[in-house]
Formats: C-alpha cells, structure tokens, sequence
C-alpha cells in the first residue's frame, strides 16, 4: 500500500531515533558549559533530565506507531503531553526522593537543565508527529 501525501507514513523506530540523536546532540552541546560552570553535579542532573524526556517521547511515538497508526495527531499530541508531563513529574519526584543530598542549588540547576530538555524534546516531537 502506498502513502499518499494526505497520509504520511509514520516510522516509530526511525522517530525514536530521530527523537534520540536530538537529544543527544542537546546533551553534548550542553554538557561542557555545565561540567566548566557549575561541576559534575550539573552533568548528573543534566543525564537525569535527558533520560525523563527522553524516555516519554519513546513511548508516544512506539505506541502511536505500532498500536494506533491511524491516530490523528492532535490525538498523538494530547497523549504524548500527559505521558510526558507524567513521567517527568514522576520522575522529579523519585529523583527529590532518592538524592536526599542534592540541595536547592543543585535542584534549581536540575529544574534548568529538565526545562531546556522538556522544551526541545516537545519541539522535535510536535514536528515529527505533525509531518
């Protein structure tokens, strides 16, 4: 069956990976002024922040992939934001719970690195979801 322009073909694992290499990229560009900056407490919380947005994006786009393919996506979109939102605000939670040691310096620049994350992984989401 071939796709029409009306109907894209959705590749999960080619979004996944698309979704992975981004972040990646994110993670290496940022992890150098957040070692020379701040130390290896900001890289810690960096990885923490990459893998809680990382992992959510994942499952939308495996899930809308293989289970839902005639999803639309304003409906991949809804779920993919709750999921999201889910696992990284779970996610915070168990990290607060776990690192009793990490003071409020260290969760502020946790926060920064989880937002800069949360918004680049929204970005490349929407656009492989909406094309």
């Amino acid at each position: 069956m071939q796709s029409t322009p009306d109907t894209p073909t959705r590749n999960p694992l080619k979004q996944c990976s698309i979704l992975t290499f981004s972040l990646l990229g994110l993670y290496a560009l940022l992890c150098v002024p957040a070692y020379m900056f701040v130390g290896l407490r900001a890289v810690e919380g960096l990885t923490y922040a990459v893998v809680l947005c990382l992992v959510p994006g994942m499952l939308v786009f495996l899930i809308s992939g293989f289970l839902y393919r005639d999803a639309a996506p304003v409906t991949v979109m809804g779920v993919s934001t709750l999921v999201r939102l889910m696992i990284v605000g779970i996610g915070t939670l168990v990290i607060i719970k776990l690192r009793t040691d990490f003071g409020s310096a260290e969760f502020l620049n946790f926060l920064i690195w989880l937002l800069i994350c949360y918004f680049a992984s929204l970005l490349v989401e929407t656009l492989l979801i909406i094309r």
